[in-house]
Order: C-alpha cells, then structure tokens, then sequence
C-alpha cells in the first residue's frame, strides 16, 4: 500500500475555504450533542482515517466501522464514528483516506460518545483517494462504490466539495498506510467476551447481558446493585426464599450498619432465589448514569465487567471502573422496548426465555410449598371425539364420500345463490359445507358403558370448527373506538409463544405511575352477534349466537392492524369502510337506536311527552335494545360466509357437582370468528 499522500500547507492555503453544499452538516456541528439528542438524520462528507473490516453480528447482517473527519476538525485531530450494519455483500469498503459522502444517516448518543448509524435509507458513496482531482474538477471519476438506496444522487456542488476538502484537510497527524492496515487488521483480533453468569469466574473480564434485580445503592463515589440473567453460579451468594434468613449486609451495606433504620419490607429480596444473582460495584464515570438511567426491571448490556472474589472472600462480584484508554466511555447500554422485537438479538431472547421458564417454576414451586391449591397443574385440552368409523370397506366410503361431497357443493351452490350472498367477504375452507347455527349450538354426548348400561356424557365443548352463512346483527363494544385495546409492552413480546398472560408479571406489582405512562402494544378485542342466514319456515326464529374476535383473526378480517383509534380518525374512518363492508348499515342503526334512547332517558326526566309515534316508525331493534323503543332505521345488510370455531375457557364455579374443570373451575363453551377477511 503507499505511503500518506500530504497536501503542504502552502498548498491548503491557497485552496479558497469552501462552505458546505446546502442540506449537509459538519463533523464539529454532530459532535457538539445538540443532533444526537434529537435523533436527527443527516447528510455529512467526510475523509477517512480509520476502518474496523465487517465482522458478522448476532442477527443476519454485517457491521462495519469506521471514522472520518473534516475541514471542521483536522486542526484537532478528532472525527466521528460511522457504524454500518447491511448484508456483507452492501457494506462499503472505503480505504486509507478515501472520502465519503453520506445521506440520511442517524446522529446518536451511544455509551456517551457521538457517534453515526445507517439505516435502510443511508446511501454511501465512497470516492478513491488517488484519483480524486484537484478543485474545482468534480470528483465524479473518482467514485469507486455507492451503496444503499440510489434514490437521490449528488449534485455538481457536492461532487465538487470532494475534491476540495481532500485537498484541504491537514493530513500530517493521520497515521500512514502501513499503520492503517495494521490497525485494521487488528481490530479483527477482538476475544469474545460474552458469558453467562453460570460461566463466569474469578479473575476474568466479560461482556453480560442482564436484567436489574433491585434500584442502584448510592455509596456516593460508587453504586452498588445486584443483577441476574437467570443462569446459576454455585460461587454466587445464596438467597433464600425465606427472608428472615438473608444476609443482613447485602445491599452495599456490608456491615449491616443501616438495618436498624431500614423497612422490613424494604429489604426484602424480590427474587430470583438461589444462586441466581451477581453483586456489581461500579465507579465512575458509570456510576452516575447508572443512578439516573437504572432501576429495577431494566435490561441492561454490560461490556468489560472485572469478575472476582468479593470482601468476604467466599462469593464472586462484578466490578467495573474508568476505561483509561476512552475515560468517557460507559461500560453498560440499558435496552429500550425497541431492543425486545421479533428480531432481537438471540442472546437477549433467550435471556428472557429462561425469566419466564423462572417465573413459572417458582410459582409452582411457591404453591407447593404454602399448600396453595390455586395454581393448577398445566395439561393438555380435552379433545372432542370425531365421528365413529364407518363399517364399510375403504373402496364404499371413498366413493360414498365423493358422492355426499358432490352433493353438498350442489346443494350450497343453490343456497348461497338464493342467499345473495357478499361477495366481498370470503373464508377459509371452502370444500367444508356449511352448518346451521342450530347444529353448530347443540351439545354434544359422549357415549360410554357404564354400570346400568350405555350412557350418555354431556361434554361442555368440543374442539371443532364449522363454515356458516350468516349476518351480523350486533356487535360489542358499542363504539368502533373501543374495538382496540392497549396494553403495556413488556420484554416478554419479543417471544414467539408468548401469550400475553399474567403468568408472567412479577407478583405483588401494582400499577404504578410508570406502567400508565409507559409504551402500548394496541390489539383488536371485539364481538359479533350473527344470525343464522339460512330460509327459515313461517313464524321460526333464526338461531343467534355470540363470536369473539381476537387480534390475528381481526387483522385478517380488517386487513388492518390495531392502533389508538381515539386518536386516529384516519384509521377509525379506514376502519368503519371496512366493517361497512361485512355489516353495512348496522353501526349507523345501532348508532340512532343509543341515541333515541338517551333522548328518551332526557325527556322522562324533563317529563315531557313522547315524540309522535310517526317519529319512531321502523323494524323492532336487536335483542339488547332498550324496551319499547324501535329502531328509526331498518338494518340492511348481506349475509356472507364465515368460519367458526368452537372451544373451552376455564371460568370460576362455587358449585362443586358443576365443577367440570378441576377444583373451583368449569368450562364454558365460547365460538371465535377465524379464517375470514372482508375484501
């Protein structure tokens, strides 16, 4: 490689300062904080004097580093860090002091120092050092690779600002080419440090990603704070469950000289317990941004972290101090929400995996040991049973059940065309044939030899799904607003198979003024009454039945997801075309039925008369309508094909002959809406 190309200093003063192009920013501007604290997305220029190669990261892409600078700060002999993460085939490679221009790339604050980071709109044009031209020839020859998205390309006025500020940076300082080839190659030699707490031990420094047990202990020059990633240690200090037998000294008050000042209740250990928990000591500059970033709950990456035998010799600790090479850089990263996605680093999802496995256990674990009989043992769901096998040979039920399907297809065909059914809602399914709702509502038996014969077992659900025609008739909640729900986000939802249940709060958490204020994962939570749309005989009431909607069949029914619809009317409005859709004139009829209602309420108070009767012409309201009212509006709408399915809850019972489910529980029979979307 050849050696540092230097431009004389009489050579740089007689290039003419030359300002910036419009829309770009300089290295000094980004690392005086102001950007970074916004987030900002800039565009700067920059010459490179350092490269860290691409290494693979723990998730699909690639990371490169490197650093640049500019005009702005040569004479100081600093620059900024750029972090790229794309396939390994669309990172850049710059080389020694090439330039870079770069679009649309984030400013941000990471472990107290400003730096850059890419996204998927950064572009990156790297333009080569030994063909780039003297100003003012634009340095449009010289680019040697663009990455990212071409959407934007430079102007004359950039192209041009390349090949000045190649000439009319100070490059004196820089190290030469040898040097940088050596640095770059030894910043591939980097040790993995990563462990567990289980693997851990004395005398070693480790990268550790864990969660807070308990808020940072103040000693003033120093925090104290106790940490687990729900691995054990048998060189751990042993928490018992039974807190009267902890040790009195361990919550940076080694001596115990504070517990006589202290809540009992205060000093309780939350848990994990065992030897889950590692003690750290921190000084600064750490200290002070774990006070006001760190409390308990949170998730935290921990990089360079001494491990060894503490004071009272027999437990291992953390300690983490100044890095005398970077005496601003922190040694912990606090994981926000975002860091808790689908596509998270493995390390930290399976982090949480083993707390959730933990909570389990431990709840299990606290039952048997108190004697509660609350927590009920997890087993599979009863199954209903299919129908009995036929006694015909293989060839007859093969061909008996071409010929029952070929009856079926003939027969819905006529139906859903003297039903006219919506054409703009369709289903899942489509060889299953149809069911009334009174079939899909009956009970089913099972039989069984007993004592006195065969008998007949009333079973409260069965597992099975149907395809039916009907219309909707109502709908809970009453208003569109309300069919999404918010619930707080938690470092569980990065977990495949997690449900959302509270098997996994901590217990004896209450609401705080935090979780009120903290981010909301918004899902759809709503039903439908339907009635039976199949031809009735004369004076014969079509079957009605409830059937709920849950988050992931909603999406597929709206083909939207959920979010504050109290405060989006556009997706409110997006919402209610949609549902016109599957129910037409419903919501508006239900809308002028609540509202007659509230007006009648008004007048019986004010004791005024009755509108006249003309008013109030119509068809009689749904079943939930208040009594002796009519609708002002008659419901028009169209039947459609859906699918249902049938299955258990488990809901408390204080009658123990009734309690089908296990101690203080029975099941109750509940249908769901699946498989369905409105076009």
């Amino acid at each position: 490689m050849a050696g540092r190309e230097s431009t004389s200093p009489a050579s740089r003063s007689a290039l003419a300062n030359r300002p910036l192009p419009p829309t770009f920013t300089s290295i000094q501007d980004a690392l005086n904080g102001d950007l970074a604290a916004k987030g900002s997305l800039v565009n700067m220029i920059g010459v490179v004097r350092d490269i860290r190669p691409p290494i693979p990261t723990m998730k699909k892409d690639w990371k490169c580093t490197m650093t640049i600078f500019d005009k702005s700060t040569d004479d100081e002999n600093t620059g900024i860090n750029l972090s790229v993460f794309r396939p390994e085939k669309e990172l850049p490679s710059p080389g020694y002091l090439d330039v870079v221009l770069i679009m649309s790339v984030k400013v941000q604050n990471y472990r107290s120092e400003i730096s850059l980071l890419s996204n998927f709109k950064t572009q990156i044009l790297v333009y080569s050092a030994s063909a780039i031209p003297m100003p003012p020839t634009p340095a449009n020859d010289a680019l040697k690779s663009h990455t990212g998205p071409k959407a934007k390309q430079p102007g004359d006025e950039e192209q041009v600002y390349v090949s000045w500020l190649y000439h009319a940076v100070n490059k004196d300082t820089l190290p030469d080419a040898n040097e940088f080839e050596e640095q770059a190659n030894r910043s591939l030699n980097i040790k993995e440090k990563f462990s567990l707490l289980k693997d851990v031990g004395d005398g070693g420094f480790y990268d550790l990603i864990v969660e807070v047990i308990k808020d940072p202990h103040d000693l003033l020059d120093k925090v104290s704070m106790w940490v687990t990633d729900y691995t054990e240690n048998k060189y751990f200090f042993n928490h018992s469950w039974d807190t009267s037998n902890a040790d009195p000294g361990r919550d940076g008050d080694p001596y115990g000289y504070t517990s006589a000042f202290q809540n009992p209740t205060m000093r309780a250990w939350p848990g994990p317990f065992g030897r889950h928990c590692l003690q750290l000591t921190c000084w600064e500059p750490h200290a002070g941004h774990l006070r006001s970033q760190v409390r308990a709950g949170k998730w935290i990456r921990m990089r360079n972290l001494q491990i060894k035998y503490g004071r009272n010799g027999g437990n291992l600790e953390g300690f983490l101090r100044e890095d005398r090479a970077h005496p601003s850089r922190l040694g912990f990263e606090v994981l926000e929400l975002s860091d808790f996605s689908e596509d998270a680093d493995p390390r930290v999802k399976e982090a949480i995996k083993r707390k959730l496995e933990y909570n389990k256990k431990f709840k299990q674990q606290k039952a048997a040991l108190t004697g509660s009989k609350d927590l009920k043992a997890i087993g599979a769901k009863r199954k209903g049973k299919g129908e009995p096998a036929m006694l015909n040979s293989k060839q007859r039920r093969k061909l008996q059940r071409a010929q029952n399907e070929q009856k079926v297809e003939k027969q819905q065909a006529q139906k859903a065309e003297l039903l006219g059914l919506n054409k703009q809602v369709t289903c899942e399914s489509e060889d299953q044939p149809i069911s009334p709702l009174d079939r899909i509502l009956d009970g089913v038996s099972w039989k069984r030899n007993g004592i006195n014969g065969e008998e007949h077992v009333a079973l409260p659900f069965t597992n099975v799904k149907f395809r039916a025609n009907v219309r909707v008739v109502d709908f809970r909640p009453r208003r569109l607003e309300d069919f999404a729900a918010g619930r707080k986000v938690t470092e569980f939802d990065c977990l495949s198979d997690y449900d959302g249940g509270s098997g996994s709060e901590s217990e004896g958490q209450g609401g705080t003024l935090d979780s009120f204020a903290a981010p909301k994962s918004w899902e759809w939570r709503f039903a439908l009454e339907l009635e039976d749309a199949s031809p009735k005989g004369k004076g014969e009431k079509a079957e009605r039945m409830w059937a709920l909607v849950d988050n992931y069949e909603a999406q597929q029914l709206t083909n939207m997801d959920a979010v504050n619809l109290h405060e989006d009317p556009d997706q409110l409005s997006q919402l209610r075309e949609q549902l016109f859709k599957l129910w037409g004139n419903l919501e508006e009829c239900k809308r002028s039925e609540y509202d007659a209602h509230l007006e009648s309420i008004r007048r019986a108070n004010a004791l005024e008369p009755p509108p006249d009767s003309s008013d109030n012409e119509g068809v009689q309201g749904g079943p939930n309508q208040p009594k002796g009212h009519r609708s002002m509006t008659k419901v028009s709408n169209k039947p459609f094909t859906c699918c249902l399915q049938q299955y258990g809850l488990e809901i408390p019972e204080s009658d123990p002959m009734k309690c089908d489910a296990g101690e203080g529980k029975r099941y109750q029979r509940v249908f769901k809406l699946f498989g369905t979307r409105v076009r």
